[in-house]
């Protein structure tokens, strides 16, 4: 019967809190995070997504219809730009923004353009807009969050968010 060497026994244990000790004053230094600091940090960014979501939350005051007041796309503002999840939210944030942009700033203007070159005057009120404007020329209006409905103001000639 064979025996390991003496010497060999006491190495291991020590290579092991070698490795141990190396861990504990390398590993900051690395990128490795205790775990309180990681605990830590998830809070954070549990209470940076609570505050996007309320920033999200549809605007209760009469604004005019512009950017941002669809509620698509509304979630996948406000991330960390450190978050790999903003890769793809980024992108899908930029197409919502950029259909309201086209409806309200290039599809709506031209309508009336039309509409008063042809008519010489402006909608009178809400459904005479409603009908010769947006839905003779198709114009997909952008989807309101809950509680918001739109307005045409007649004397502006313009289209507003209201809350219902």
């Amino acid at each position: 019967m064979r025996t390991a060497p003496i010497h060999s026994l006491v190495r291991k244990p020590l290579a092991l809190k070698t490795l141990v000790l190396a861990g504990f004053v390398f590993g900051p230094q690395l990128g490795c995070k205790p775990e309180q600091e990681v605990q830590k940090d998830l809070a954070a960014q549990k209470q940076a997504q609570a505050d996007a979501a309320a920033a999200a939350e549809p605007p209760r005051v009469a604004q005019k219809a512009g950017v941002g007041v669809g509620s698509k796309g509304r979630s996948l503002d406000g991330g960390s730009e450190n978050n790999p999840a903003t890769i793809i939210s980024g992108p899908a944030a930029a197409y919502f923004r950029t259909k309201e942009k086209i409806v309200f700033e290039i599809q709506i203007p031209q309508a009336m353009n039309l509409y008063m070159a042809e008519k010489g005057r402006n909608p009178r009120n809400h459904d005479e807009f409603m009908r010769d404007i947006v839905e003779f020329n198709r114009i997909p209006l952008p989807k309101l969050p809950t509680g918001m409905v739109y307005r045409y103001d007649s004397e502006k000639a313009e289209l507003w968010v209201v809350p219902e």
